[in-house]
């Protein structure tokens, strides 16, 4: 074996380092070049082999109509703001890709605006939403913009570029207050630089965790439109996943079930007939929904949530961006209009049939988890739209000082605040043409205590308005009181129509449309109704900020610890009358009728369900009936929780407790699986589905065994 002395060892490990930087110094010129090329960018959210495609594409809309868009925007220039600066180099960006003969020019608008505008963008750390938040997402929709002009521009101008960009994000903590646009810009920046090449896990749980089960959004309806749903305040937020995507660094967004499941909601179920955010939670009164760019690329999601995209922004054209233009992989489909769905861990969100601008829409949220700081105590809350406008408001915003239960259309007992804003979901429901229904659970928010909160929305039919019932169920302690609340937009003064029982609210708070009207009739008589005004928005953040009317019905709860009651919302206006409404009352059960035009009444009675009672030409055993009959007969009836309804001849028994809705010949059952005898006129040949076993039957009747679950039936 040769041995080598000392200075042959340093000669040899010298040699070594020298190949080794030689080498090194051969790969950066390769990879320099590479990128001089164009072999590296664009690939964010676009590719180079993918230009020719896009371009062919603004042949025909709505894609002419953005291209169009975008080299106005970009010729336009921007102010020395976040969000103004974000719209611009985003057209800019797509002008360059579109605008062949003037790519340069846009490129160099891109590169001006970073290196002299996005320089002196405010970014501040440290508690100030304005100084993270928005200027966050605008450097999000720089880097997409720079990755997209790179190959246009020399290394001295891409270095200037990248060292504001750098200099300007660094300022904001990787880690803090709104947490999602902190992930998404500094991650979209560590894939610009080859940093980040695996899923990030952290900003997927935060994703998820702002998503119920069933994709009701936890946070409320403003922040799921600007979180998950793409709000251009906040793109970062949302849009980190498109770039996540679109590098194949983590594909798990665009074919999660959940995410899916958020996206129908947010577009199907979350918005009201005139296309207004259902308030639930942290917001104003008059919180709206704007053309974000990161709305059309749902079609990415799901077909069923685009259809609902669709209508909601039917006839509205996206602005020229690179995120309108380049993230979605198709054009919208034909519109979808939303019907009423429910969600066990999220709400109800019913509404009438149809294309209606002035259609009613109702919600009751009950989520059962993954509540957070924008979160009410709303269990069991409601919302209300008709007419164009929202009916009811609450709270506001923004925080803890909005959040108590009683400035919420919720109940509470002994007026104590909820314990948790978590409720036990919706736990019974249906709809059909006629009525919806759904039933939710106070869950942990009464501990000890049961409240089931029913609501009924009854479509407009046979000569009818619309309207919505609220039946309430309680087992409370004994000598308890319930205090409901209830909050009208209205801030002028709340009519009293007869003490203790009728109550109308002009709405006039932050109204999208004038002349609608809100008559509130307490079916069950309270011991007394307080109107008072309440905040809408915390004093502090909105100085001057008018307060509105708050409606507090109070009720005696017996030695039994049981109450029920009733509560109609009927709004109205001139070409949309409201009915007389007369109050039911007796030791065992209470209620209304309704004195609908061309002889249509209807029937709402709520009883404890444990004895036979009977009212006019009705009998029941049941938690609560709503039937409707006129001239022409028998209409429809529903019946909550009961074993007994009869009205001339039609109705049902059953062997055990069921809640039911028929309509003619059709109908719904929801029942832990039980003998069931459907009693009218015609009546045989029913169908059931799922198949259901038929015992006897005739002329006037069919008795069957129902399996548990939801059966529904007809004659087919």
């Amino acid at each position: 074996m040769l041995k080598l002395n000392k200075y042959k060892i340093v000669l040899l490990n010298l040699s070594l380092i020298l190949l080794f930087l030689s080498c090194k110094a051969k790969a950066d010129d390769v990879l320099q070049e590479n990128q001089k090329e164009g072999s590296n960018h664009p690939f964010l959210i676009v590719k180079k082999e993918q230009y020719p495609e896009l371009r062919s594409k603004a042949n025909a809309e709505p894609w002419k109509s953005m291209k169009e868009d975008a080299i106005s925007r970009s010729a336009t220039g921007s102010k020395n703001d976040a969000y103004d600066l974000q719209y611009y180099v985003g057209a800019a960006a797509l002008a360059y890709i579109l605008d062949e003969p003037n790519a340069q020019k846009h490129a160099n608008r891109v590169r001006d605006a970073l290196i002299n505008q996005y320089s002196k963008i405010s970014v501040k750390e440290g508690g100030n939403w304005d100084g993270v938040v928005p200027p966050m997402g605008s450097f999000f929709m720089a880097i997409l913009a720079l990755d997209i002009v790179h190959d246009a521009l020399s290394e001295t101008e891409i270095q200037q570029c990248e060292a504001v960009i750098l200099k300007q994000i660094s300022l904001i903590n990787r880690k803090g207050s709104w947490q999602d646009v902190r992930s998404g810009t500094h991650g979209t920046w560590d894939i610009y630089n080859g940093i980040r090449t695996t899923p990030d896990d952290n900003y997927y749980n935060g994703i998820i965790a702002q998503i119920t089960e069933d994709g009701v959004s936890p946070v409320t309806t403003h922040y799921a439109w600007e979180r998950v749903g793409g709000g251009d305040s906040r793109l970062s937020k949302s849009g980190y996943m498109d770039v996540l995507e679109f590098t194949g660094i983590d594909k798990r967004y665009y074919s999660n079930e959940r995410i899916q499941k958020f996206q129908r909601w947010l577009f199907g179920s979350s918005v009201n007939c005139s296309k207004e955010m259902v308030i639930i939670g942290d917001m104003l009164p008059n919180q709206g929904i704007n053309n974000d760019l990161l709305h059309r690329r749902v079609v990415n999601f799901d077909s069923e949530a685009a259809g609902y995209a669709a209508w909601f922004h039917q006839g509205v054209k996206a602005k020229g961006n690179i995120l309108s233009y380049i993230l979605p992989k198709s054009a919208f489909p034909e519109p979808v209009v939303p019907t009423s769905k429910i969600y066990k861990n999220g709400g109800a969100f019913l509404r009438e049939k149809g294309d209606n601008p002035n259609g009613l829409h109702m919600g009751l949220y009950n989520i059962m988890s993954q509540d957070e700081w924008h979160t009410h105590n709303e269990v069991n809350g409601l919302s209300l739209s008709g007419y164009g406008n929202r009916l009811l408001v609450n709270g506001g915003r923004l925080g803890e000082p909005t959040r108590a239960a009683y400035l919420n259309n919720t109940l509470t007992i002994d007026g104590m605040n909820h314990a948790s804003r978590l409720g036990g979901g919706i736990v019974e429901g249906f709809t059909t043409d006629r009525l919806d229904y759904a039933s939710g659970s106070s869950g942990g928010a009464l501990p000890g205590k049961n409240h089931f909160r029913n609501v009924v929305l009854v479509h407009a039919a046979d000569n009818a308005n619309a309207y919505s019932v609220v039946i309430d169920e309680l087992t409370v302690s004994a000598g308890e009181q319930v205090k409901n609340y209830l909050h009208p937009a209205n801030e002028t003064s709340v009519s009293v129509v007869e003490s203790e029982k009728e109550y109308l609210a002009e709405i006039d708070h932050k109204p999208t449309v004038t002349g609608t009207k809100l008559s509130i009739f307490y079916a069950t008589t309270p011991v007394r109704v307080t109107i008072e005004k309440v905040q809408s928005a915390v004093p502090d953040r909105y100085p001057g900020y008018p307060e509105h009317n708050r409606l507090e019905s109070v009720y005696n709860v017996g030695s039994n610890g049981k109450y029920n009651l009733v509560t109609i919302l009927f709004p109205h206006q001139v070409s949309h009358p409201k009915p007389p409404l007369t109050r039911i009352s007796s030791a065992d059960f209470s209620g209304c009728s309704i004195s609908h035009p061309a002889e249509v009444s209807d029937i709402i009675l709520e009883s404890s369900g444990e004895k036979l009672n009977s009212f006019d030409d009705i009998s029941f055993i049941a938690k609560a009936v709503i039937c409707r009959k006129s001239t022409a007969g028998n209409q429809f009836y529903f019946v909550r929780k009961g074993t007994r309804f009869m009205q001339n001849n039609v109705g049902f028994e059953s062997d055990t407790s069921i809640s039911i809705y028929a309509g003619g010949r059709e109908g719904i059952i929801i029942s832990d699986g039980t003998k069931v005898r459907l009693t009218g006129p015609g009546i045989s040949g029913l169908k059931f589905e799922p198949a259901a076993n038929v015992i006897s039957s005739g002329n006037d009747f069919v008795e069957v065994m129902v399996p548990k679950g939801e059966v529904r039936f007809s004659a087919k």
